[in-house]
């Protein structure tokens, strides 16, 4: 199923690849199969975003929520995941991709994060699609991360402009709260973005989910700030490129206001 090139298409795709597991589940009683066979549904959907000219593609492939999942289980996705990134190289590398992770990377099994770090190494010049994959990701690990490092920056410049003139001036101690509030006046939403997983990446345009629920799932929460939503039942080892276009023909029928007067 194709579309002539679209009249109104997001720059940003961003997925919830829900429903493996209970996929897996349901054909050979193992959650594993459905994670296995999650792989197509990833490189058809690349394929879409090729041919319709997206620009940045964001793929939800694991929560800081999905530790709680069986060891077995997740030490299972992990090494899909690097087998996965590992086996596309070359296609990412043809086809101009530039392939990037947003997460807590620190906790990404060194095994799975060297293979995504080659991977990320070798396209870092590309420039066609950004495609991005958030593992070990979670919204409110995102902020509280964020808020952690730009409270640090500004009060480490905050101090050391202080001091600075202290020592030059003698000014008195009680000034610094002066230069506190010099700070906070500098803080804006454009500023405290910069300092998100997802800082340099343009807001979401539209959010699939698989699998039948319908929820964010602590999915990039600022980016989605006015995504449009597409929920669809389909498990995602069953989403194909025909699926994805309906998904971009459903946001070409919305009107998108961003709060202001339709």
């Amino acid at each position: 199923m194709n579309l002539p090139k679209l009249q109104k298409k997001p720059m940003h795709i961003a997925i919830i690849m829900d429903g493996n597991g209970r996929w897996g589940k349901a054909q050979t009683g193992e959650r594993s199969y459905g994670h296995a066979n999650a792989k197509q549904a990833v490189e058809e959907t690349i394929t879409g975003c090729l041919e319709q000219g997206i620009a940045y593609l964001t793929l939800y492939a694991f929560s800081t929520e999905n530790w709680g999942r069986p060891p077995q289980e997740v030490s299972t996705i992990f090494k899909i995941i690097a087998k996965g990134i590992a086996e596309n190289l070359d296609r990412f590398l043809a086809h101009n991709i530039k392939f990037r992770v947003v997460g807590d990377t620190t906790a990404i099994p060194h095994s799975c994060w060297s293979k995504l770090e080659e991977a990320i190494e070798a396209t870092k010049y590309n420039d066609g699609l950004h495609f991005t994959a958030a593992i070990n990701y979670g919204g409110r690990a995102e902020t509280v991360a964020a808020s952690e490092a730009m409270v640090n920056d500004f009060l480490s410049k905050a101090v050391d402009e202080f001091l600075s003139k202290e020592l030059q001036h003698n000014t008195c101690f009680h000034k610094f709260t002066e230069f506190i509030q010099v700070y906070r006046a500098k803080i804006t939403p454009d500023l405290y973005e910069k300092y998100l997983y997802t800082g340099d990446l343009p807001d979401v345009d539209l959010l699939i989910r698989t699998g039948g629920k319908k929820r964010m799932s602590n999915f990039l929460p600022w980016k989605c700030a006015y995504s449009e939503l597409y929920f669809t039942d389909l498990f995602w080892p069953t989403f194909k490129k025909k699926h994805l276009i309906e998904a971009l023909d459903y946001f070409q029928q919305q009107h998108r206001s961003f709060g202001k007067t339709s």
